[in-house]
C-alpha cells in the first residue's frame, strides 16, 4: 500500500488530507508519512 500511495502522492492525485487518513487505516505508518511529505505526521 505504501507504493501505491506515495505514487499517488507524487502525482498529485492524492491530497496530503487524504494521506494522513491512511495511518489510522494502518496502511502506512507516522514513519512512512513523514518518507513520503517530508513532515512529521500530525492529527489534526
Amino acid at each position: 500500500m505504501y507504493a501505491t500511495l506515495k505514487r499517488l502522492y507524487d502525482s498529485g492525485r492524492l491530497p496530503e488530507e487524504n494521506l494522513k487518513k491512511a495511518i489510522p487505516l494502518g496502511w502506512i505508518t507516522a514513519d512512512d508519512y513523514k518518507t513520503i511529505t517530508g513532515e512529521n505526521y500530525r492529527a489534526d
